[in-house]
């Protein structure tokens, strides 16, 4: 008996690779979080990395790796300038506030 062929499946259809997965979700916490004062640096910078790993291990998954490093190099050049922003407004006064 000859089983009839099946249709293939979209480019972008297949399951994701869970590493893929982890660099949407930390680039978009990380992109969510700069917005605190730079908070997000640590998790966008992982989030990009985590992109670039998964453009090598699964070329297939194609645009998803890109859009996470995208939105973690985004989310860290924001939260970068931000740090350093807050760093400049608040450190000349920080002596002041712990001192009395």
């Amino acid at each position: 008996m000859i089983e009839p062929a099946r249709p293939r499946s979209a480019r972008g259809a297949r399951r994701l690779s869970d590493l893929t997965w982890v660099a949407l979700i930390l680039s978009g916490l990380g992109l969510a979080l700069a917005f605190m004062s730079g908070a997000g640096l640590p998790i966008a910078a992982a989030g990009t990395v985590c992109g670039l790993f998964a453009l090598r291990r699964r070329p297939d998954d194609s645009p998803w790796p890109y859009v996470a490093v995208a939105a973690g190099s985004v989310g860290s050049v924001l939260a970068l300038i931000l740090a350093i922003v807050t760093a400049v407004e608040w450190l000349p006064v920080l002596p002041g506030m712990l001192l009395g």
